[in-house]
């Protein structure tokens, strides 16, 4: 009877054991790739590797290529990242007085580095990124590569290692057009505020040269419409004329993307039109950006705003997430 119920209880502890560690597995793997971010169908997963700032997976599924940040979908290969590169890069392009010299914070792999590229008139092009696995990857993975045309390698364009933040406030350069595409701030990553912040906006605004416009990535708006409101509302504290604008993904990808287009003097949204030639801009397309639709459309305390010392975005990501 002893030896039975010890093998019963070995039994009983080693298929504790392999649940164990199949539950650990799952979890190893979601910090790499969420389950509910993962791509539709059958996918393999190329690559997972750790930067000094976050877990990094890249995946393929039927020739389209993702790229993870901490189990979310930082960019990828496929049409929709197309049509967001052209809402927030060509829409400041337009609205600026010149367009010698570009700054993107938060330039990734190099797909809105491309898009500014098409402009002639470009002469400088600063990318600055924190991660150096991610602006590895631009500059080194194949498919990336094809889809950027190459563009970390690109003569025009400074690629630059540093938290945007600290880049700034070290250098005395000046651009005509900055474009912010930053991941959303969050208890994980709180530093990111710092890149929202009112005392970042003043300072970004002495970086501007006249005539100069910024365009900022301000989440998915369509599940959180207060992340618009407030960075609108902190960059009208710092200084900057505000013009809110979106990108409707509902049909295509159940998304709408929130941006917003600040400047040192006021703009009218009818006079912005693209310079060159876009696939998805189209003059309808461009009239039913800057028209936000009333779920959109929130009420805020315009002094509600990020600083240094508060931690107002992270708060309104983490409230939709505990929804």
């Amino acid at each position: 009877m002893f030896a039975f119920i010890t093998g019963l209880l070995i039994g009983v502890f080693a298929v504790m054991g392999a649940w164990g560690l199949l539950y650990w597995r799952k979890q190893w793997l979601e910090s790499y790739i969420m389950e509910e971010e993962e791509p539709d169908g059958d996918y393999r997963v190329i690559m997972r590797k750790r930067s000094p700032f976050q877990r990094i997976a890249v995946a393929e599924s039927e020739g389209i290529y993702y790229v993870y940040a901490d189990g979310s979908e930082m960019m990828s290969t496929d049409l929709a990242e197309n049509q967001y590169a052209e809402a927030i890069v060509h829409v400041p392009m337009a609205a600026a007085a010149n367009r010698e010299s570009v700054l993107i914070i938060g330039s990734g792999a190099g797909i809105t580095a491309r898009e500014a590229l098409r402009y002639a008139e470009v002469e400088t092009i600063t990318a600055v990124d924190v991660d150096p696995i991610i602006v590895q990857l631009g500059r080194e993975f194949e498919p990336l590569v094809n889809f950027t045309n190459g563009s970390l390698h690109h003569p025009r364009v400074k690629t630059v290692l540093a938290d945007g933040r600290e880049y700034l406030e070290n250098c005395n350069d000046r651009w005509d057009v900055v474009i912010i595409d930053l991941p959303d701030p969050s208890s994980k990553a709180p530093d990111l505020t710092k890149l929202f912040s009112v005392e970042f906006y003043r300072l970004l605004k002495t970086r501007l040269n006249p005539g100069g416009a910024v365009a900022i990535a301000c989440s998915v708006v369509s599940v959180m419409p207060e992340y618009l409101a407030a960075v609108q509302a902190t960059l009208k504290t710092a200084g900057f004329h505000v013009i809110p604008y979106h990108w409707d993904y509902i049909v295509e990808f159940a998304i709408d993307w929130g941006f917003c287009l600040a400047t040192l003097k006021p703009i009218a949204p009818d006079s912005i039109e693209p310079l060159i030639p876009v696939k998805h801009l189209s003059e309808d397309r461009l009239e039913d950006m800057f028209l936000l639709p009333r779920y959109l459309r929130v009420d805020w305390d315009e002094d509600e705003v990020q600083t240094d010392r508060n931690t107002l975005l992270i708060e309104i990501v983490e409230r939709e997430f505990e929804d």
